[in-house]
């Protein structure tokens, strides 16, 4: 409990040094947020399986992906690296299960995927292909973590699945944020939503039976 209550004020010092132009200070403690996540997962997991070290490894990538962003220090890997976690991410989903594909539910996220896109397309500009492949990337992981709910209903799973869709989420908020109109609370919303994710990301291992 202590962790992830460690996480939590980690998290919300973090937002509030970056609200403060205090860089060092949010860097610091974003990092030992993802790291406490890290920690978090390699310790309180029932056994190291397969999902176990995806997501562990996945947490390794958004950890660099975070500093870079926080330093705006080389975007392409800092990019990349996000990209590699949320594909970590959908490994640690697909592993858990076998069988036929539930393809109602990629539909599902298709389409409201194209809404959200058409309706930033105005703003997006020279960033079209980024966005794009980030949203293909991050609906990929939510039909992945929805396969493993849908198949082995659990809060686990469950766990996995709504930290997906929050991630989208947090995505999207930031996507308004910086590309239609500076949200109230903008900060605050979109970094807490992004460490809720991955709380709750890890939370879909660490409840592994």
């Amino acid at each position: 409990m202590w962790s992830w209550i460690s996480v939590a004020v980690s998290g919300l010092i973090s937002i509030s040094a970056f609200e403060n132009n205090k860089l060092t200070h949010a860097l610091v403690f974003k990092v030992t947020s993802l790291a406490l996540l890290l920690y978090i997962t390699v310790t309180h997991a029932a056994a190291a399986s397969a999902p176990v070290v995806w997501v562990a490894v996945g947490l390794c990538a958004a950890l660099l992906a975070d500093a870079l962003h926080l330093l705006q220090w080389r975007p392409k890997l800092c990019f990349g690296a996000f990209l590699l976690s949320q594909l970590f991410y959908s490994k640690a989903f697909w592993v858990q299960i076998s069988g036929a594909i539930v393809w109602w539910l990629p539909a599902l996220l298709i389409a409201t995927s194209i809404v959200a896109f058409f309706l930033l397309l105005p703003q997006l500009d020279t960033l079209i292909f980024p966005v794009t492949i980030m949203g293909i990337m991050l609906l990929h992981m939510a039909w992945a973590a929805g396969e493993v709910w849908l198949k082995l209903p659990s809060d686990a799973s469950l766990a996995g699945f709504v930290g997906s869709l929050v991630l989208m989420l947090s995505a999207l908020l930031l996507a308004i944020h910086d590309y239609r109109h500076p949200l109230p609370l903008g900060q605050y919303l979109i970094s807490g939503s992004y460490l809720l994710a991955q709380g709750l990301i890890v939370a879909s291992v660490v409840l592994l039976p």
